[in-house]
């Protein structure tokens, strides 16, 4: 799917949430996840909706869920291909920011991973899937550390396919 980046922040060991919340509060983290998803479409999941508790300004707020949510200002889809025929009439790009279910369902689709890779882990109950680094470009956005926390922000591009 064209221009579909997925974003999240994960522990070194792809750790992503517990109890449907986040492992991680990192400031810096938050403050790249809006400035670069703003005034961009954002999916979610309905987990991810209820723990962030409200639509994200500034942003085309989606969730696919089997679920029916009724909220202003979101758009819901009960079926994935239903959702991706919208995100192919859209332009610019689109941006998959959790749970676990639509990163592992939109993965091998994404022409881009922003992932904000935390040097530490924490018990976790939902897990960011795995993928093969070697195909893609890696390039460290920015690197720091925010009360003793490790991290590096990262965008990781699909190399090209030479099918």
């Amino acid at each position: 799917m064209k221009n579909l980046s997925i974003i999240a922040c994960i522990s070194q060991d792809f750790g992503l949430g517990l109890d449907n919340q986040l492992l991680w509060q990192i400031k810096p983290d938050m403050r790249f996840f809006r400035q670069t998803t703003e005034g961009h479409p954002v999916v979610m999941g309905s987990k991810t909706f209820r723990s962030i508790g409200r639509p994200l300004p500034h942003r085309e707020n989606i969730i696919l869920s089997r679920q029916e949510i009724d909220s202003p200002d979101i758009k819901v889809f009960h079926d994935q291909s239903a959702l991706d025929a919208y995100l192919e009439t859209l332009d610019g790009e689109k941006f998959i920011i959790g749970g676990a279910s639509l990163y592992n369902a939109y993965i091998d689709l994404a022409d881009k991973l922003y992932l904000t890779e935390v040097a530490a882990s924490k018990p976790a109950d939902t897990y960011f899937p795995t993928f093969d680094k070697s195909k893609y470009h890696r390039k460290i956005l920015q690197s720091d550390t925010y009360e003793g926390i490790t991290f590096e922000i990262i965008e990781y591009t699909r190399k090209e396919s030479n099918l």
